[in-house]
């Protein structure tokens, strides 16, 4: 799944280089933000260029990933569930 330690980066609000593995693929990341799994020069390359254009502080939407929002989401089908009357 989704890597805790990808969320904390980007809590930060740092530049972040992943693999682009399925769980890493997040609508707040860029292209430039990836790097080919298994591709020791495309991780080159993608360290070189986020060296040279450094982004001390970015900003992403993690509304997505609130704790507090998922636990009420869950929570709602939970209910949702248990208020089902089965006929």
């Amino acid at each position: 799944g989704l890597p805790i330690s990808l969320l904390e980066a980007m809590s930060y609000d740092l530049d972040v280089l992943v693999s682009d593995i399925p769980a890493n693929r997040l609508p707040e990341l860029t292209l430039d933000d990836y790097f080919k799994t298994g591709s020791i020069s495309d991780l080159k390359n993608k360290l070189q260029y986020k060296i040279e254009n450094i982004q001390f502080e970015r900003k992403y939407d993690l509304s997505s990933y609130n704790w507090d929002n998922i636990a009420e989401q869950v929570d709602s089908v939970y209910q949702l569930i248990l208020n089902k009357k089965i006929i």
